[in-house]
């Protein structure tokens, strides 16, 4: 027998095959992995980015509807004045104004008092139609139209007027109150 040359490379030792087979698959598939994560984590950011999203669309939403309820209900309130009930129906204006609509409203209301009592008067309001003209979190400003069935000793049988209100508003807490009211065109 004669001894190998030098010249001759011994073929490689199947345990060597495999290993260099799993260093190649291994490496790749080290990457391939990461490459996952990375995939997995960016998908999880996006969801969470547009599950947020959707939270604040749907927030504002609600606040928009809170307002305009708001705002029908004072233009409800406003407009349905009975002299059985008028400590009750001014109070229940008041308890949704603030700012200068409440101070305006409470200052007049003396001599309001003393007009709707010297002349029995009844009146109830039916809202229309109402929409919001701008709203952000914390205002908003809505247009009111309302018709009033208005009793009193001079028309017992009553009369119907309509009203055309824009109210400004503020978010106190969970509340929406009305700061200004005025009467439009």
């Amino acid at each position: 027998m004669t001894a190998p040359s030098a010249d001759v490379v011994a073929p490689p030792a199947p345990a060597d095959e495999e290993r260099e087979g799993k260093a190649t698959v291994g490496g790749r598939g080290r990457w391939l992995l990461v490459a996952l994560a990375v995939l997995l984590a960016l998908l999880a950011l996006a969801m969470l980015v547009l599950g947020l999203r959707l939270r604040s669309a749907a927030a504002e939403q609600d606040a928009r509807e809170d307002a305009l309820r708001y705002a029908r209900q004072l233009a409800t309130n406003l407009t349905s004045i009975s002299v059985q009930d008028l400590d009750a129906d001014i109070e229940q204006v008041l308890d949704g104004a603030t700012g200068e609509f409440e101070q305006d409203f409470s200052a007049r209301s003396a001599s309001l008092r003393q007009v709707l009592t010297s002349n029995e008067v009844v009146s109830e309001g039916t809202v229309l139609e109402a929409a919001l003209v701008r709203a952000d979190d914390e205002t908003a400003t809505a247009l009111v139209v309302v018709d009033a069935t208005v009793r009193n000793k001079a028309n017992p049988q009553g009369g119907v007027t309509t009203y055309r209100m824009k109210l400004e508003l503020e978010r106190q807490g969970e509340r929406w109150l009305t700061s200004t009211l005025e009467f439009v065109g």
